[in-house]
């Protein structure tokens, strides 16, 4: 053979194990974004839990309905009626099938009991800070932000402080660096073959079961199985992509690199215009059908602030945030899987809580903040909020930059 040849990746290589570049990523995950949005509202990931939560007391005997945080919910709550619960395990499935179909999966084992604590730690921050900020990195940020909120743009600077705050506490949950190579049985060709077609066809099976669940119930929920196969994609583009929310924020300051950091800023200026389509035509560009009931995004108030500072310190330390977390889970990660499950607990304890700050300085002011009533409508806003995506994204690229000429 010819050594100036270069071997062409076979297709299934090109289609189903290849890595996609953050900015495709970007691309879809808007996309799919917006998608859902058109179809029956914002994107969301923390919203179940508490719910889940909740569910697991009832088993304990408790009558977690009888707290104003659920106020009656948990006997109404349904999977198949409740859109994030669905694309929560979407999420989660839809990395599981990306991982199988590449033939990648595998029980991604701890390393040191550390990590299990940094899981802990992490989850109940990350539950929390979701609970009392009013959503996570996507309800509270990245479907927020998009539409005008200034909301959403406390919750991304609020996050990148907490991450800061996050990464300097991950020191110490850093394993001890062992020289020790862990033993890993080698497996022959066939093996590793067999292996190939065993996690091809689980992968397959999941894709087939997970779409005719959606379908089989879609004559009691008739939007199933568009949330099924939206949650399913944005799954699989997350894990194919390695596409990371927590990583947009936390990597400036803890590596220097904003190459995911400048992927999200241009997923955000595609929601953004996607975004400025939808509101100009539910409320008019002059903004004469907009009221104070139906202005998008959610208060700004202190509670909303130091939740999304909470959060941001607990992404860094449990390895993943709200979506993270989820996809992190369908790729095996073990760290990731008591990440979940102290995410829930955090998330149900901040439910109960919340119902006391009512009334008291931390919701004191908590009024909705939106861009176009602040600069006189919707093309201003845009077109405001595209330079300031521009902005960040070259300085991104600046500090990267200066990180390697210092480094």
């Amino acid at each position: 053979m010819d050594n100036n040849m270069v071997e062409r990746p076979s297709l299934y290589d090109t289609l189903l194990k290849k890595e996609w570049s953050y900015y495709t990523g970007a691309v879809v995950i808007a996309a799919l974004a917006l998608a859902l949005n058109a179809f029956s509202g914002i994107w969301g990931v923390s919203g179940p839990l508490s719910i889940w939560g909740g569910k697991v007391l009832t088993l304990f005997g408790v009558n977690a309905d009888a707290f104003k945080g659920f106020n009656g919910s948990l006997a109404k709550y349904s999977f198949w009626g409740n859109k994030p619960s669905i694309t929560d395990m979407g999420l989660l499935l839809g990395a599981a099938i990306s991982t199988l179909l590449a033939a990648e999966w595998k029980i991604r084992k701890l390393k040191h009991w550390k990590q299990a604590l940094s899981a802990i730690i992490g989850g109940l921050l990350i539950g929390f800070g979701a609970a009392i900020a009013g959503g996570c990195n996507i309800g509270g940020l990245f479907s927020q932000l998009p539409q005008f909120s200034i909301a959403g743009w406390l919750f991304l600077l609020m996050c990148f402080l907490g991450a800061w705050v996050g990464g300097k506490l991950l020191r110490f949950f850093m394993p001890p660096v062992s020289n020790k190579r862990p033993n890993r049985k080698r497996l022959t060709p066939e093996q590793r073959k067999k292996n190939k077609m065993i996690q091809i066809a689980v992968g397959a099976a999941i894709l087939i079961i997970a779409l005719a669940a959606g379908f089989i119930v879609s004559p009691k929920y008739p939007s199933a199985p568009a949330f099924v196969v939206i949650g399913l994609g944005l799954g699989y583009a997350l894990q194919r992509s390695r596409f990371c929310f927590t990583a947009a924020y936390r990597d400036p300051t803890l590596t220097g690199e904003t190459k995911v950091t400048r992927a999200f800023i241009l997923a955000l200026a595609l929601s953004t215009i996607g975004f400025f389509g939808f509101h100009a035509a539910k409320y008019g560009v002059d903004l004469s059908k907009l009221t104070p009931e139906n202005m998008p995004g959610n208060p700004v108030h202190l509670q909303m602030i130091i939740g999304s500072f909470i959060f941001g310190i607990g992404a860094v330390l449990a390895g993943g945030c709200a979506s993270g977390t989820f996809v992190r889970v369908g790729e095996g990660y073990v760290q990731n899987v008591i990440a979940l499950v102290f995410f829930i607990v955090g998330n149900t304890i901040g439910k109960i809580v919340v119902p006391f700050f009512k009334g008291t300085f931390l919701q004191a002011g908590g009024t909705k903040v939106y861009l176009p009533t602040l600069v006189g409508g919707l093309v201003p806003a845009l077109l405001i909020q595209l330079a300031v995506l521009l902005g960040l994204w070259v300085l991104a690229g600046w500090w990267e930059n200066k990180k390697k000429v210092n480094a």
